[in-house]
């Protein structure tokens, strides 16, 4: 597995290219911005599905360009679609460097779903709270694509559009506890993490778990 992370757009919102080396196909995760960039990094490989974690424009923001390039499946929540084109504030999908409207999913995302591309499985974790239909991506091999739901030494916001605490607590608890601790966390914004420093280090995580 080849994994690049690509920080795009003016927030560092992380796009994730995930190759298959021995059959060199790929997918690409949360392409908010800076398609240039994310076609770079695709080059030699052959994309198979354009994926999100959630449906915020910047992690969205490129799902046009990429398709109308690559002609390649999106698939997101189905819970989410009414977030593809919602700026949340004003002049907030200039800002990011969105290119609305977003196209409407080939596909959606469910929980148990496993997406398959070369030897590498990537299984849908539905861990909503961030927002309804945030998923996370995990893979075997070590490595999860949290997006919004868990950061280094902090969590997903709840106070945007569709956000709930309650349940974002339930899904916070979920990967904590049921994934090894030396999984590799990619988060949406900012450096990466594992589970096992998250659990020790990460004091708004103990404060939320322990309501």
């Amino acid at each position: 597995m080849i994994l690049k992370v690509i920080p795009v757009g003016p927030l560092s919102m992380n796009c994730s290219v995930i190759i298959d080396e021995d059959t060199g196909q790929s997918v690409v995760i949360d392409p908010g911005a800076d398609l240039d960039a994310i076609l770079k990094a695709l080059e030699g490989t052959t994309p198979k599905y354009i994926l999100a974690t959630h449906g915020h424009i910047d992690h969205v923001g490129q799902v046009k360009g990429l398709k109308e390039r690559l002609g390649v499946p999106f698939l997101v929540h189905k819970e989410d679609l009414f977030l593809l084109n919602d700026p949340i504030w004003k002049g907030f999908d200039l800002y990011v460097g969105a290119d609305l409207p977003c196209p409407e999913p080939d596909d959606f995302l469910e929980e148990g779903m496993e997406l398959s591309f070369g030897k590498i499985r990537l299984k849908v974790l539905h861990t909503p709270g961030h927002t309804p239909g945030h998923c996370c991506f995990y893979s075997e091999e070590n490595l999860l694509i949290a997006g919004d739901l868990l950061f280094r030494g902090s969590v997903g916001r709840w106070d945007l559009p569709g956000g709930n605490l309650e349940d974002l607590k339930k899904s916070l608890r979920r990967v904590v506890l049921e994934l090894p601790e030396d999984v590799r966390v990619i988060t949406g914004h900012g450096e990466e993490t594992t589970i096992g420093r998250e659990k020790r280090f990460n004091p708004l995580l103990r404060e939320i778990l322990s309501r």
